[in-house]
Formats: structure tokens, sequence, C-alpha cells
């Protein structure tokens, strides 16, 4: 008996097919992958940029109010906190340069702001420079005008327009990184599924074959046994296959149908015989 073979080659193509399948579900995850650390890296930077111009803000207030800590009390201990103000909003400044190159709208109104900052912080200290030579009442008078609360008002509105721009950038990437983690996570099912199914296919395959291994090809008239491309006696399979010796004996059945055999035989001998009668006497 021939061992067909179209079952091995549907298993055999179902596995192809599963692992084709396989490979461009990866090549998916790896694309998805790539991108969702991409979002991520630009949800990061513009929380970063947040940060950047909140601090600027901040230490803008920070300079102001030593500044005027100093004009109003003389004491040179405000001019400490000041320093390290003025220092970190130019830092700052300097860094979110850096970090919104690739947007020109931001960059544009970063660049105002900038233009706004020195021209603040150039008024702040001329101030503290004219208390130090003792122009008390000008500085007074500087600090007085609109001309100081204007800067401070437009750099605080500039930087809050700049920050409401990057929430609504956030909001924007965060809903692009949440939907490719999304993608992320189907195209993982779809490799889990893949992959059950590829499992199944080699289980099947794999009972398949033990089953056709464990099939013998007899002859149906001599009951010879097709090993390795030879037809041998059966008691040369076992020892070729199993190494095991035979013997040869009669089983019980064979025992009745032979005796049963030579009952019938005896049987069709005395009804053939004709009796042999003697001449009668004359």
């Amino acid at each position: 008996m021939k061992i067909p073979h179209s079952r091995p080659i549907l298993v055999s193509f179902g596995l192809a097919s599963t692992a084709l399948v396989m490979c461009a579900l990866l090549l998916l995850e790896w694309k998805d992958g790539t991108a969702a650390v991409e979002s991520f890296e630009w949800v990061s930077s513009t929380l970063e940029n947040q940060r950047e111009l909140a601090t600027v803000e901040a230490r803008m207030s920070e300079a102001e109010s030593g500044q005027r800590g100093f004009l109003l009390t003389g004491q040179a201990g405000f001019l400490a906190p000041y320093g390290v103000a003025t220092r970190e909003v130019r830092t700052r400044l300097t860094n979110l340069r850096l970090l919104l190159a690739d947007n020109p709208g931001q960059l544009g109104r970063l660049g105002k702001i900038d233009s706004l900052t020195r021209a603040k912080l150039a008024e702040l200290d001329s101030t503290i420079k004219l208390e130090r030579t003792g122009k008390h009442d000008l500085a007074i008078t500087i600090v007085r005008t609109k001309h100081g609360d204007s800067l401070m008002t437009a750099i605080r509105s500039g930087l809050q327009r700049m920050s409401a721009d990057e929430a609504s950038l956030l909001r924007d990437r965060q809903q692009m990184l949440v939907a490719e983690l999304h993608r992320g996570d189907m195209v993982s099912l779809g490799l889990a599924v893949a992959l059950a199914v590829m499992l199944i296919a080699l289980l099947v395959l794999a009972r398949g074959a033990e089953h056709y291994r464990n099939l013998v090809t007899l002859c149906a008239w001599t009951r010879s046994v097709e090993y390795e491309g030879e037809w041998i006696s059966f008691e040369e399979y076992l020892r070729r296959k199993f190494d095991v010796s035979t013997t040869h004996g009669i089983s019980p059945d064979a025992l009745s149908q032979i005796e049963v055999g030579l009952a019938l035989g005896d049987q069709k001998s005395g009804a053939g015989a004709t009796p042999t009668l003697g001449n009668p006497a004359i």
C-alpha cells in the first residue's frame, strides 16, 4: 500500500503559509515598535518643552522679585537668587531653541520672547546698577513705569501661548502613541495566533508522520513484507526491524482446521470405496 502524500503536502503548505504570515507580522511588529518608540520620544520632547517654558516663566518672576527686593531693602542677599534666575533663564532659552528646531511656528514665537526677555533682563540689570551707584530714586522711577510691566506681561503671555500649543501637540502625540501601542497589541495577538496555528500544524504533521512510519505494507497474496524497498518474509522483517528471532508452531485454531480437513478427507474416501462382493456358489 502506498502512503498518501496529499496530507503531508497540505500540512507543509499550511506551515509555509503560516511562516510567511508570521514573517509579515514580525515586520509589522518591528515597524509598529519603531513608530511607538518615535511617538514616545515626541511625547517626551513635548513634555520637556513644557517644563522648559514653565521654568523660564518662573525664573523671570524670581529675577524680578530679586531685583525689587534689592531696590526696596538695599540688601545684597537678594542679588544671589537674582543672578541664579537670570543665568537659568538664558540657559533655558538656549535649550528651547534646540528643542524647537523642528517646529518653525514655535521657534518664531520663541524668538519674540527671547527679544522681550533680553530687554527685561537689561532693564533689571540697569536698575540694580543704578541702586549700587546711589541712584535709588531713578531706579525706583524706572520700576514704576508701565514699560517694565508691559514687558513682563508680554513675556508671560507669549510663554503661556507656547505652552498651550505644546499642550495641544501633546494631546495629539499621546493619541498617536496610544494608537501605535494598540496596533502593536493587535499585531502581537496575531503573532500569538499564528504561532498557535503553526504549533498545531506541526503536531498534526508529527502525528501523521508517526502514523505513516508505523504502517507496514503486506502482500495480500504471499503475506511478505515490504521493508526498505525489498520484499521479505514476515520472519525476516521481525529480525531486521526488531531483532527478534522466530520459531514455528501451530495454533489451536489451525490445528482444529487441520483436523476438520482430515476428517472430511476420510469421509470422502469412505464414501467413494466400492464394496467387493464374492461370486455366488454355483
